[in-house]
């Protein structure tokens, strides 16, 4: 297969289920609105950049490659901007956890408001899914989507508990990023299935998919963090300055000698990092060659989903194969 670019993958399928990213869109400004005046307000400003939008986006590539009814259905466009709200609420937690400064190339919300605002905003994106979910009309949707919420907690909670530490496994790695980051997409891809009543081992496939993907992309962006382009406006080393132990440093570990294992493990439990404790980790990185190695990781689960959309033979499934692709190849 020719290479094909992460934006312009996206930019395929965002022309592929347009109109229903649209009622989506139509539906997230609906429910941002409130008589509260600052409600509005902040929700506007999060929303002004709308970013990929890849969980309504897999939500909805999902349910038009699994469904003939595809254009007559109305509760998947619901469940996507629910997806939305989910993932909108994690950020805004997410910045006041991470001190985040920026989101979506502007200030975020707790850097121009404070923390405050950030958290009761999120809280409130967090209520808007579930009134969203109603909508739905599949009480097993509705439980599959809200039993997400708390397993993107959960994943929080065990990257938190494992700040700092160096002996972290590759095992329990994969098990932070499938509860903070991939859950989300995993029900991204099987609720379609659930509210049109497929088999069970389509759901279960499905939501195998979705997971695959979300691995695929935190352990790209966990790469990137050290290998990406100062020029695509990838801030390079924040993880590391953070102290988040990440696969490319798990892979790391188990190739350096004693003495290095030392000195990285002496780095990792320091208060805190600079810029040259940075240099000598990107030259390790560099000298052991762990771009290749995460690359090749993320890799395997990409074969693993592509024997599965080998079972579709349709226009989106062949989207979905490009964007696991250009997920690996992508540079921000």
């Amino acid at each position: 297969m020719s290479e094909v670019s992460f934006s312009k993958t996206i930019q395929l399928i965002h022309k592929e289920i347009q109109g229903k990213l649209n009622n989506t869109n139509s539906i997230i400004n609906d429910y941002i609105a409130s008589d509260i005046p600052i409600i509005p307000k902040l929700g506007q400003y999060f929303f002004k950049k709308r970013g990929k939008q890849l969980r309504p986006v897999m939500c909805l590539l999902s349910s038009k490659m699994i469904n003939k009814n595809y254009t007559k259905l109305k509760t998947d466009t619901y469940m996507s901007a629910a997806l939305e709200f989910i993932h909108a609420a994690t950020l805004l937690h997410d910045d006041v956890i991470d001190k985040g400064a920026i989101r979506r190339g502007q200030k975020s919300i707790n850097e121009i408001w404070n923390n405050k605002f950030s958290v009761l905003l999120g809280d409130f994106m967090f209520s808007k899914s579930f009134q969203l979910m109603t909508q739905g009309k599949s009480l097993k949707a509705m439980e599959h989507l809200s039993e997400v919420s708390s397993k993107i907690s959960e994943g929080e909670f065990l990257q938190l508990s494992n700040e700092n530490n160096v002996t972290l496994k590759s095992s329990e790695y994969i098990k932070i990023i499938s509860l903070k980051t991939a859950e989300l997409f995993g029900a991204a891809m099987k609720v379609p299935a659930i509210l049109t009543g497929k088999k069970n081992q389509e759901i279960v496939n499905l939501y195998k998919l979705g997971i695959n993907f979300g691995i695929i992309f935190q352990i790209i962006d966990d790469t990137l963090d050290y290998f990406g382009d100062k020029k695509t406006g990838k801030e390079i080393g924040k993880d590391f300055m953070e102290g988040k132990v990440t696969l490319p440093i798990i892979l790391l570990l188990k190739k350096v000698s004693k003495p290095d294992y030392m000195i990285i493990k002496k780095l990792f439990t320091k208060n805190k990092r600079n810029q040259k404790d940075l240099n000598l980790i990107l030259s390790k990185l560099k000298k052991n060659e762990i771009k290749r190695d995460c690359l090749n990781y993320a890799k395997k689960y990409q074969i693993k989903s592509e024997i599965i959309l080998n079972k579709y033979d349709n226009k989106q499934s062949g989207l979905f194969k490009d964007l696991l692709v250009s997920s690996i190849q992508r540079k921000n």
